[in-house]
């Protein structure tokens, strides 16, 4: 492996490492990814869920990767079934029939897309501190000029590359070399707990989820259980909520901490259970999951970028940015791990089309790297955009008080709209 390749992907999620296996099938091999984690073997926290691929951008993009039968061995067409009731526990929609959105746990896609390329071309245990330009005399420099310098927090630095994509989601260190902007809280979060099979909830998950999934929403407040793939299921409480509501600890220290998570977990139990504020006056079969789902519970505050600050295309040569890192939402219209994929494949497309394949791969022109990036980011920012303002119009109907009404009349305008 050239110890200086051309190419520098930070972060070893979706969008990164397709884009990685697309340069690869395209004889573009002067790449190297830098991933956080320590090994491919996930953390107690890194579990995740399960992810819906949809038929023109996260199957597609499986596709041009020359992936989607591999894909297909962990696809669930079954899963792509779901079930929305009312607060009260009463059926508003029950749809049985499979669509063309399989799921895939999130650690079986990620499984897929490691053993796709080289295990040399990952270098793991390579969290970013920081990435900056460096002029030659070691000064910092502009956005527009100077040697990207990346910082690892092992003490480690990498320099020296035509091009760094940024993969590294919603707090990325890459984004700061192309906008000032952040994502900003929603004032959204879920607390996710699971199911397993000997769980007391497990019989109710079984009739009321099946092998897909389930929401209930209104009131300001959603809940919906997810089957995943070793049969167990996802739960995720759905409230608006402060920030700084519910904090987990990522590792416990010892029984001390394990105790201490258990504890909190326990009384936020009771804070959802008693509080009309949450879920006391929802109907039985839903207080079920709140009663008996398993934690530690974790919590995920949900953000999202602003779309009007999504307008950098060509201004900033040889930084670019893939995914949550370019365009975090909010996940309520189930499209953001598609969006991502597709975006590296516009990215590896465009490259190829302006700098040429594995037998004319050039690198060195930055001309013609920056119209590749150039026109990347009209593209993706673009779809960015638009993603974002779909997704937090549908997360303020899932939290209105009558959620229910406001999803059904969403459903029939777009079938109206497809007649």
């Amino acid at each position: 492996m050239n110890p200086n390749p051309s190419i520098a992907i930070i972060g070893g999620g979706p969008s990164g490492l397709l884009f990685a296996r697309l340069l690869e099938i395209n004889g573009v091999t002067d790449y190297i990814v830098y991933e956080r984690d320590d090994s491919a073997i996930p953390g107690p926290w890194q579990q995740g869920g399960t992810l819906d691929l949809r038929p023109s951008s996260g199957q597609l993009a499986l596709r041009r990767a020359d992936l989607f039968d591999q894909f297909s061995k962990f696809a669930r067409w079954d899963a792509s079934c779901f079930h929305m009731l009312y607060p009260d526990g009463t059926t508003a929609i029950r749809h049985d029939q499979e669509r063309d959105a399989p799921e895939i746990d999130r650690l079986h896609l990620r499984q897929l897309l490691l053993e796709s390329i080289p295990a040399h071309k990952i270098r793991w245990g390579h969290a970013v501190r920081a990435v900056e330009r460096r002029k030659a005399d070691g000064s910092q420099a502009g956005s527009e000029n100077g040697d990207i310098v990346i910082h690892f927090m092992n003490g480690t630095i990498a320099s020296g590359f035509r091009l760094v994509v940024g993969a590294d989601g919603a707090w990325s260190k890459v984004r700061p070399l192309i906008t000032a902007a952040k994502p900003v809280y929603s004032g959204k979060m879920f607390i996710e707990g699971r199911l397993s099979h000997d769980n007391p909830g497990y019989a109710t998950a079984k009739e009321l989820v099946g092998p897909g999934s389930m929401l209930a929403a209104g009131h300001h407040k959603k809940l919906a259980v997810q089957r995943v793939s070793n049969g167990t299921y996802r739960v995720y409480f759905g409230l608006q909520a402060p920030e700084n509501f519910y904090h987990h600890r990522e590792c416990s220290n010892g029984p001390s901490g394990d105790e201490d998570l258990n504890n909190r977990t326990e009384q936020l139990r009771s804070l959802l259970l008693l509080s009309d504020e949450y879920f006391a006056t929802w109907g039985l079969q839903l207080r079920k999951f709140v009663e008996t789902a398993e934690g530690p519970f974790r919590a995920w505050p949900l953000y999202r970028m602003d779309p009007e600050k999504l307008c950098w295309s060509g201004k900033t040569p040889g930084v670019t940015l893939l995914g949550d890192a370019a365009h975090v939402s909010t996940p309520f219209v189930g499209e953001g791990v598609n969006c991502s994929l597709y975006d590296a494949v516009v990215l590896a497309d465009s490259i190829v089309k302006h700098c040429g394949d594995g037998a004319g791969f050039d690198s060195s022109s930055a001309e013609k790297l920056n119209r590749a990036l150039e026109e990347y980011e009209e593209d993706m920012l673009a779809r960015g955009r638009d993603l974002i303002e779909r997704s937090t119009a549908m997360e303020k109907i899932f939290f209105s008080e009558d959620a229910v009404t406001g999803v059904l009349e969403f459903f029939k305008s777009f079938s109206e709209k497809s007649e």
